[in-house]
């Protein structure tokens, strides 16, 4: 049976389901061929998380690193500060220089880095969307989406939603706001690529 074609209240209710976690319905909605484009974001080209003293590096997105770097390394020291609970804090224009202090896994030794900030896209495919989703969902105790508006033509939606959360019952209330674009197929009933645009933020954390 073919789906219906997708239609405002489904595109809400695609929202509103990605950050509830809900993989199963939102795999119905993916084609296989569906791609997350990431807004573009200016950084080092990989993701860490502050454990026990140190940033433990999980993801290289920056191919040059890969001879330099490994998942499990720890960053101990960035730009001369140490590193704590609020992770990596990165600013500044592409190609400035930042210096890091860290450990190989598996080594106790120091050792420093000098990395240019340069422009990244992170892209991912329909496995890695849902499982990221499903990851994001259990890190929030609830959440309230606004749409602000919702435009269509042909097969492209543009979505601009406001998001606000919490981590715990009663605590302290996080804020952002999204514009995507939705690239539905020929039929109208599935989506084959969300691309996420620029923020304003992203463009002022350039600045120190």
């Amino acid at each position: 049976m073919a789906l219906p074609p997708l239609k405002e209240e489904k595109i809400k209710e695609f929202i509103s389901s990605r950050y509830e976690g809900d993989t199963l319905k939102i795999s119905s909605i993916l084609s296989d061929n569906f791609i997350y484009e990431h807004t573009p974001y200016v950084g080092l080209g990989i993701e860490a998380f502050y454990v026990d003293g140190s940033a433990i590096i999980t993801n290289l997105i920056n191919d040059s690193l890969l001879t330099e770097l490994s998942i499990g390394d720890r960053i101990h020291e960035f730009n001369g500060n140490p590193v704590d609970s609020m992770g990596l804090t990165i600013n500044g224009p592409v190609g400035e220089i930042q210096k890091i202090v860290l450990t190989k896994i598996g080594d106790s030794t120091f050792s420093h880095m000098e990395i240019p900030l340069s422009i990244f896209q992170y892209t991912q495919n329909k496995d890695s969307f849902l499982e990221s989703i499903m990851e994001y969902s259990t890190a929030w105790y609830d959440y309230d989406i606004t749409f602000e508006k919702i435009i269509s033509r042909k097969n492209q939606t543009v979505v601009h939603y406001r998001w606000e959360g919490s981590k715990t019952e009663l605590g302290p209330t996080y804020h952002f706001f999204a514009i995507e674009i939705l690239e539905l197929n020929k039929k109208r009933n599935q989506i084959e690529k969300v691309v996420s645009l620029w923020s304003e933020k992203q463009f002022r954390d350039q600045f120190k």
